[in-house]
């Protein structure tokens, strides 16, 4: 029996894992997709917690692929706790991302 060839990238062709978006375009973050609560918990409400249940708006600058083939985009966007908000940029699941119409 003959050498089986690895399973995995086998030096194939492959497409550029980094496209840049410039300039950068605006999209609408789900965040309560990109950060899932734990199903069936009582909590008490506090009025100056972070709001991570809102669909806020972004900047989207950049596509990234991960090594599985998905999209992923490198959003800046403000989490509001409160009467604040903190800006916050970090890759994101483009399934959980829509262009802002």
């Amino acid at each position: 029996m003959g050498e089986m060839q690895a399973i995995g990238y086998n030096g194939q062709p492959v497409q550029p894992a980094f496209r840049m978006v410039d300039p950068p375009i605006e999209v609408l973050v789900d965040l309560g997709a990109v950060f899932p609560r734990e199903p069936h918990r009582a909590g008490g409400y506090n009025p100056c917690g972070l709001q991570m249940h809102a669909v806020v708006e972004g900047q989207l600058s950049c596509w990234g692929m991960c090594e599985q083939g998905h999209w992923w985009g490198w959003v800046t966007y403000e989490i509001a706790y409160g009467p604040r908000r903190r800006s916050v940029t970090h890759w994101i699941p483009a399934w959980t991302l829509k262009r802002k119409a």
